[in-house]
């Protein structure tokens, strides 16, 4: 019996430094663009991660664009600054893409004009209130455990037009409720979601919840279905494209740590893809990895390899020169 393709095996990646001299050279001039998530890649929870800033030089060296892209808008655009120059460099602020970046620019491309209720992190409010926009958050302080005292005191009936979710780590089951009546109550209220990584990586060894928890929550309990401005949302990949004047996607590299939210977000944009393996993936993961959609070009244990890539490629053409 014949297989069909949507049944078949998905290719497996390749192992970036266990390509052939030629191969690595087609390789490294096969893109222009570096996009690359942040935590787990460049840096994790203890600083730089070695040898990454060392492979930034490198990969700048030979006229790479990098672009700093997040799920992370926990952090400050100064935090993300200054975390660059701990591995040496700087950075222009317009390189330096998370949820409320795109979030905001998404709603500057609408013209948007109304009242938002947001379940976030206090910069992620502190970004959109800067941007002008009107927004209420919380409660914040305990609420009574019954319902009868709870509804009057969310359910206020404001004209709320959008509901925006990301990270919250004081997100509670009071503020769920409060965005749910707003997107039940007002059939034109928008659901928009920052990250949607259902796991954050501690260590390699360790998961715990993420906020795409709350978005598949309200979804599931209001029938909408979320517009996702962070990875892996189209949205987000038509974003990129636009700002930077990306014609060949295939001209762009992405480079993340997490398969659902990084590789998967690679290639719905048509990116090509680099796992590395200093996050949240083992290499235990990518060999059992059957979805074709999760399956990234290539794979490496750290985005220092770049620098012994480059290296290599580089004293190869010395000698051929010679």
């Amino acid at each position: 019996m014949s297989v069909s393709s949507s049944q078949s095996s998905p290719s497996p990646p390749k192992s970036l430094l266990d390509l052939g001299l030629e191969d690595k050279q087609r390789f490294l001039d096969s893109f222009d663009y570096v996009l690359t998530d942040c935590d787990g890649v460049v840096w994790n929870l203890y600083g730089p991660i070695d040898g990454v800033g060392e492979a930034i030089s490198a990969l700048k060296g030979t006229g790479k664009h990098l672009v700093y892209v997040s799920n992370n808008s926990v952090r400050t655009l100064g935090n993300y600054k200054e975390q660059v120059r701990k591995l040496g460099h700087e950075v222009d602020e317009a390189d330096v893409i998370h949820p409320v970046v795109s979030v905001i620019q998404y709603l500057k491309s609408i013209n948007f004009q109304g009242l938002i209720y947001a379940i976030c992190a206090e910069p992620f409010l502190a970004a959109l209130r800067d941007a002008g926009y009107e927004v209420l958050h919380g409660p914040t302080e305990p609420m009574p455990e019954a319902l009868r005292l709870i509804i009057p005191v969310i359910h206020d009936k404001k004209p709320v037009k959008a509901v925006i979710v990301d990270y919250d780590f004081n997100c509670s089951h009071t503020k769920l409720l409060r965005a749910e009546l707003y997107l039940k109550t007002n059939p034109e209220c928008m659901l928009i979601a920052g990250a949607t990584d259902r796991s954050i990586s501690i260590t390699q060894q360790l998961e715990v919840i993420g906020s795409g928890h709350y978005v598949d929550i309200l979804e599931k309990a209001t029938g909408r279905e979320a517009i996702v401005l962070g990875k892996p949302g189209h949205q987000l990949a038509k974003q990129l494209k636009e700002q930077y004047g990306m014609k060949d996607a295939k001209r762009v590299l992405f480079v993340g740590d997490m398969i659902a939210q990084d590789v998967a977000f690679g290639k719905v944009a048509g990116f090509q893809t680099l796992l590395v393996l200093t996050g949240g993936a083992k290499k235990l993961d990518v060999e059992r990895l059957s979805n074709q959609d999760h399956v990234p070009d290539y794979y490496t244990e750290s985005f220092a390899d770049f620098g012994k890539l480059i290296q290599e490629v580089l004293e190869a053409k010395g000698k051929a020169s010679l």
